[in-house]
């Protein structure tokens, strides 16, 4: 259906939504989830499939320590991409969507084709490397595409949080059957959980959940991520009471496996997403419902720890500790930027080169540096410093536009979803990197791609609706006219 229609409605009376009608599509009313999916569905089958495997990567990995499970995920994002290209007319016209984004985008992707030849970094690990800092982004592009109601947006939010309440209560259940039964007879697969542990201010030593993620960072910043979709749409005026609490449900589980990961930055994720619930509802009644449902989550955690990772978190309140953490990636990437301001080449961090691959090169001299920004800066220099700061600005920009724009409309809530998970993920991009990280960077630029999509939708109602308003006004005036002349 062409977005061009939307709005219009020849048969029927607007239906009057904050102040203009909304159309009643086939795609939005009096259908069931099945038929959200008439079009486009062997993008969308591959994109779920995708979705579903990016949750079960690292499981699929320790299981199964073959090749191919190390590049499922990327196959399922290139068998995506395929139907995707081949399904419009993107590729014969060789064009993409016209977006604030799109212009930074393509410009991102040519100076980091430029940085694969640095001739000091072997070509397999650059071309890992471009991989994770290029491919997920193109999800933003098929979100942008694929998304043709609010009906769309809501099914892929639930199935995030399904797959995230899946993946919490396996995390649970690590975490009481130890790392000792986790840890697989591969040798590259324990040695990549070796450290899934901290040391308590007792001297004890704590196990790290990872679930099917492939470290504890990874799964507690998904399980944040999740946790904050799920309470935005638990506390929406249009869901059912039996909804609000099944989603509050599936939060527990997520935010007990959140505190067993003993991820300090997904539990600031957290508080950043509870500030923006309240910025934007500004309801002290949903406020109070959503620090009870955290409240529980993270004591049932801590209670599973004895009290130890509560000693963990406490650390956050120790200023030092928390300028610290988030000045490393910053002085990394300085004094790299002093010793080559363009850069050291791509790959050079690991920045997504798989394990596996990086042991076939044991003479590499790695920069290690924690954060997408302080990586960008060792491998891309200031040039990839400027591009990733226009790209995060411009995203975070188009997605407060979106989120204002949407505000009185149906889709607030799923926006609201989107826009504060995205922000939450975006910052944690000054210690970690979400973007690399499967399937949190494929998410972040499927959900922006989709809340920009969300706004022109909702703009073309809009336009849609003072063209039938401005329709019947004339209509009517020429009926009056009509009757005053009439004998």
């Amino acid at each position: 259906m062409d977005i061009r229609t939307y709005g219009r409605r020849a048969d029927k009376a607007p239906v009057l939504i904050a102040g203009y009608p909304r159309r009643r599509s086939p795609a939005l009313v009096g259908l069931g989830w099945r038929d959200l999916f008439v079009q486009d569905q062997l993008v969308h089958s591959a994109l779920i499939g995708t979705i579903v495997i990016g949750f079960f990567i690292a499981y699929i990995k320790d299981r199964y320590p073959i090749p191919l499970s190390y590049f499922l995920f990327d196959i399922g994002l290139g068998v995506t991409l395929l139907f995707w290209l081949t399904g419009t007319d993107r590729l014969s016209h060789l064009r993409l969507p016209r977006t604030p984004l799109t212009l930074p985008l393509l410009i991102f992707y040519m100076v980091c084709f430029v940085y694969i030849f640095f001739p000091d970094v072997p070509l397999l690990v650059s071309l890992s490397a471009f991989r994770g800092w290029c491919v997920s982004s193109l999800a933003f592009f098929i979100g942008y595409d694929l998304i043709k109601s609010e009906r769309h947006v809501e099914f892929y939010l639930r199935l995030v949080i399904l797959l995230g309440m899946i993946a919490g209560a396996y995390g649970i259940y690590q975490y009481a059957a130890g790392i000792e039964s986790v840890l697989s007879d591969d040798v590259i697969a324990s040695q990549r959980h070796q450290f899934a542990t901290y040391v308590t201010e007792e001297g004890e030593l704590e196990f790290r959940i990872f679930s099917t993620f492939v470290s504890a960072g990874a799964f507690g910043t998904m399980m944040s991520y999740t946790s904050f979709i799920a309470l935005a749409l638990a506390i929406s005026d249009k869901v059912s009471t039996r909804q609000k609490v099944l989603l509050g449900l599936a939060i527990l589980p997520m935010l007990t496996s959140l505190v067993l990961t003993g991820t300090r930055a997904a539990l600031l994720m957290m508080v950043i997403g509870v500030v923006i619930l309240y910025w934007y509802k500004r309801h002290f009644r949903i406020y109070v419902t959503v620090m009870i449902l955290i409240l529980i989550g993270v004591q049932l955690g801590i209670s599973l720890t004895e009290g130890r990772a509560a000693s963990r978190f406490a650390s956050l309140t120790n200023l030092d500790v928390l300028l610290g953490r988030l000045s490393n990636p910053f002085i990394t990437g300085w004094e790299s930027l002093m010793q080559a301001p363009l850069g050291h080449g791509l790959g050079v961090t690991g920045h997504g080169v798989p394990f596996y691959l990086l042991q076939q090169y044991p003479t590499l001299q790695l920069i290690f540096s924690d954060g997408d920004y302080g990586r960008i800066m060792v491998e891309m220099g200031i040039v990839g410093l400027a591009l990733l700061s226009l790209i995060m600005l411009t995203a975070i920009r188009g997605g407060v536009k979106s989120l204002r724009m949407l505000r009185t409309t149906p889709s607030q809530d799923a926006a609201l979803a989107i826009f504060g998970s995205s922000v939450m993920v975006g910052i944690t991009t000054l210690v970690g990197s979400p973007f690399l990280g499967i399937p949190h960077g494929l998410l972040w630029w499927f959900f922006m791609g989709a809340l920009f999509k969300l706004q022109i939708i909702w703009a073309d109602r809009r336009q849609g609706a003072a063209i039938e308003v401005a329709r019947r006004q004339v209509a009517t005036a020429a009926a009056r006219r009509r009757a005053n002349v009439a004998p």
